[in-house]
């Protein structure tokens, strides 16, 4: 359990859950990594709630190599990048997080990725609320994206 804590300033990410970890995660500051800041990678787990994610120079969440976190009532914000970033067959649920002002897509998925969203609010961003892109898929139920400012609400690239 890592728990209230204020985890800042770090070199690569601020948290990183891998290999079938699958620890629980809540009610920390995660914040001004010059990576994203948290990781989850080959075949991480976890549960992420109620955590301020903000002002990582990457994606606050980056869910890669076939993860598979829950993600619930986070707020992930002011992030250089995406907000959430899910790649190479990453999945995962994301559920009732509140995702804003992020400089590339709120929820961005690609390379056969197959994540979750549910009832999210993606919202301010200055790309598209959610991309799907190069043969990845998504659940969305009852998400609410609204004033991105790239391509409405969501972007879909085939390739």
């Amino acid at each position: 359990m890592l728990e209230e804590n204020d985890i800042f300033n770090h070199l690569y990410s601020g948290v990183q859950i891998r290999t079938g970890s699958n620890p629980k995660i809540t009610r920390n500051k995660i914040w001004g990594g010059q990576n994203g800041g948290v990781l989850v990678y080959n075949g991480g787990k976890g549960v992420l709630e109620d955590n301020e994610i903000f002002d990582n120079a990457m994606a606050g969440v980056w869910i890669k190599t076939e993860s598979h976190p829950i993600l619930r009532r986070n707020k992930i914000y002011d992030g250089r990048d995406g907000g959430v970033c899910i790649f190479n067959k990453g999945r995962g649920l994301l559920e009732e997080n509140e995702i804003y002002r992020n400089a590339q897509a709120g929820v961005l998925i690609s390379t056969e990725s197959n994540p979750t969203l549910r009832r999210n609010r993606i919202f301010k961003g200055r790309a598209a609320g959610v991309e799907i892109t190069n043969g990845a898929t998504a659940t969305l139920e009852g998400n609410q994206l609204f004033q991105n400012e790239f391509g409405g609400k969501f972007k879909v690239v085939l390739k």
